[in-house]
């Protein structure tokens, strides 16, 4: 008699070991998932901040370009990202409204500002709103004087309503004109450490 081989077919899983693999599936997304809810709340907070940043250097590139004052406006009191940039003085030159972004308020990011005079330590969060409404001046040299006088903003925090762990970022305004986000849980020697 004549055997013919048959072909080998791979066997599957037993639904022992499909149970045991998903137990394991479970508890490495239970365990990874607060990291993974933390990790976004993060780059929310330095996507917020950067926008910013951004925000801020345009007013001062408008008002150089425009040799006019300009200023940014933060205006929602409950501290949700959103600005306008003006001029103030309306001309031919130098429209009332240059442009804007709209207040999001499906975003947990919260800002909060303060001027020179009354900026707390950096170790302390300015709590979300406080200090709203704003704005920073930029004068056709690119400067903001009112800083050092105290009637503009000197510093934005960005915090989230959510998560008071989450990692704060600031931004730093001079009256020269510089803008600069910092980090201020990072150590001393780091670039992006708050001074």
């Amino acid at each position: 008699m004549l055997r013919r081989n048959l072909p080998h077919y791979p066997r599957g899983l037993t639904l022992i070991e499909m149970l045991i693999t998903l137990s394991v599936s479970a508890v490495v997304l239970a365990t990874g998932a607060p990291a993974m809810g933390q990790w976004l709340r993060d780059i929310e907070i330095r996507g917020s901040a950067s926008s910013l940043l951004s925000a801020l250097q345009a007013a001062r590139a408008e008002a150089l370009a425009r040799n006019a004052s300009v200023r940014l406006e933060l205006s929602d009191m409950q501290g949700r990202p959103g600005w306008r940039l003006v001029c103030v003085q309306v001309s031919n030159r130098c429209p009332a409204l240059i442009r804007k972004q709209v207040i999001d308020t499906q975003t947990s990011v919260r800002w909060g500002v303060s001027a020179l005079a009354a900026m707390p330590a950096f170790g302390a969060a300015i709590m979300a709103g406080h200090g709203l409404p704003a704005h920073v001046r930029f004068d056709p040299l690119g400067a903001a004087p009112a800083i050092a006088s105290g009637s503009d903003v000197a510093r934005v925090d960005i915090t989230h309503a959510n998560d008071a762990t989450a990692r704060r970022r600031v931004v730093l305004i001079t009256a020269q004109g510089m803008v600069r986000v910092c980090d201020p849980s990072v150590a001393s020697a780091h670039p992006e450490h708050c001074h």
